[in-house]
């Protein structure tokens, strides 16, 4: 296959994956703290096919580098539940998994499951300071949680909220929506700094719409020129071989 078509097709792969990265965020404008992502381009070259070493002869392809968040916190919303939070500043919440990894979320949407333990609406049990679950006895109501992330109810203090922050916020993997692993060692709540908590509050997606429905737009008109060129070129191709084939 001729160069031309090999870097043609590199650009298609490269639109493709940045349309799928698109439709991915737009699937979650309404998924609780999803944080936006974008796809990290590079470029690679390459030797050109019959060029000597020492002629440098280099063709210059996209190679997909990787994922980037946007990390701009999204939109306050207000709720009736007392056990919503929104966290102000760069901090997580600390939950366990169902299959009982350490994970952390910006999701400040919980609930009381049928044992009274503390949870997201997805099921994972949210954490305390000391690592621990947080239960409630059934006679406890009136839920207060301050803004250091204790929480109280009508038979005293129950603990803090499993707060921490990370070093390299890029470096987490994601799983699922809103949660997300990582190996690096979280800082001590101790050393937390602006991050406040809002009773009664979440945090919305930081997908904006029309900015998504932009890019996606752009994409799908780069793509139908890449592929128009790559029809002109596979007929341009064609047609030179017809008139070697008439050659006498």
């Amino acid at each position: 296959m001729d160069t031309a078509l090999y870097v043609g097709l590199a650009h298609k792969a490269a639109l493709k994956r940045r349309m799928d990265v698109v439709a991915h965020n737009i699937a979650n404008m309404s998924t609780t703290a999803f944080n936006r992502e974008r796809v990290v381009f590079r470029q690679l070259l390459m030797d050109a096919p019959g060029a000597a070493a020492t002629t440098g002869g280099k063709i210059s392809y996209v190679q997909d580098h990787g994922i980037v968040r946007n990390l701009k916190p999204g939109t306050l919303v207000p709720t009736s539940n007392p056990l919503d939070v929104f966290i102000h500043g760069r901090g997580y919440l600390t939950v366990q998994g169902s299959d009982g990894d350490t994970l952390y979320t910006r999701n400040g949407r919980m609930t009381l499951n049928a044992d009274r333990n503390l949870t997201l609406l997805s099921g994972e049990r949210v954490l305390d300071d000391g690592g621990q679950p947080i239960q409630f006895d059934e006679d406890e109501a009136d839920f207060h949680i301050a803004d250091d992330g204790t929480i109280s109810t009508n038979n005293g203090d129950k603990g803090k909220l499993g707060l921490v922050q990370f070093n390299n916020e890029q470096g987490m993997k994601r799983r699922g929506s809103s949660l997300y692993e990582t190996t690096q060692t979280p800082n001590p709540p101790e050393s937390l700094t602006d991050i406040s908590l809002r009773q009664k509050a979440f945090e919305s997606s930081n997908v904006n719409a029309i900015e998504s429905m932009v890019d996606m737009i752009n994409i799908m008109r780069a793509y139908q020129n890449a592929s128009k060129t790559g029809s002109s070129y596979e007929d341009l191709r064609k047609d030179s071989l017809n008139r070697l084939a008439k050659v006498r």
